[in-house]
């Protein structure tokens, strides 16, 4: 059987909001992901995405996704929201029907992180195009931290008050020194 594919983005906000690269709306059943049936709105041929990789042990991948030809009322929506989206998780999904449409698999392929969302506004000789663009990077991604950091019970309960896991690091480390430079 021939499958059509199409594309599908979900960001985990206190309110989840749904999107698919499909025209009209899209009702999806109860998954793994989704505790309750629920429904994607259709972004058609406006919602771009690009390819991006899935690998172990290499640098963190960053793709925008856009939304062209957006709404005012979209537009309002976008950036009323964009403060809860940042560091939201966002899924990729890929969604297969058969060749009358009809919804077959849903495919949750890759999780993101959420970074910011942008708007831009470009005049054309048809008139103004205004574009919604959302920063996203995979979960590995964290500019905040060093790549050779030291985790101290100091810089845990920076990020968790309560999480004492290395409360007792200072302990270990008691008189010893670390040597630097050649041996």
């Amino acid at each position: 059987m021939q499958l059509r594919e199409s594309f599908a983005l979900r960001i985990e906000t206190d309110d989840p909001f749904r999107m698919w690269s499909g025209h009209g709306d899209l009702d999806i059943p109860a998954d793994i992901v989704e505790a309750e049936p629920a429904r994607y709105i259709g972004a058609g041929e406006l919602l771009n995405a690009p390819d991006f990789d899935q690998g172990i042990n290499y640098t963190a991948e960053r793709i925008e996704i856009q939304l062209s030809g957006a709404s005012t009322p979209m537009i309002q929506m976008a950036l009323e929201e964009a403060a809860s989206v940042t560091n939201a998780r966002v899924h990729f999904i890929t969604m297969r029907f058969d060749t009358d449409w009809q919804l077959v698999e849903v495919e949750y392929e890759a999780v993101f992180r959420a970074d910011k969302i942008t708007v831009s506004s470009q005049d054309s000789d048809d008139g103004r195009t205004r574009t919604i663009t959302l920063s996203i990077g995979t979960e590995d991604t964290n500019r905040n931290r060093a790549p050779m950091a030291y985790f101290t019970d100091q810089d845990q309960r920076r990020r968790s008050p309560d999480d004492a896991i290395f409360s007792n690091v200072s302990g270990i480390n008691q008189g010893t020194s670390r040597t630097f430079g050649p041996r």
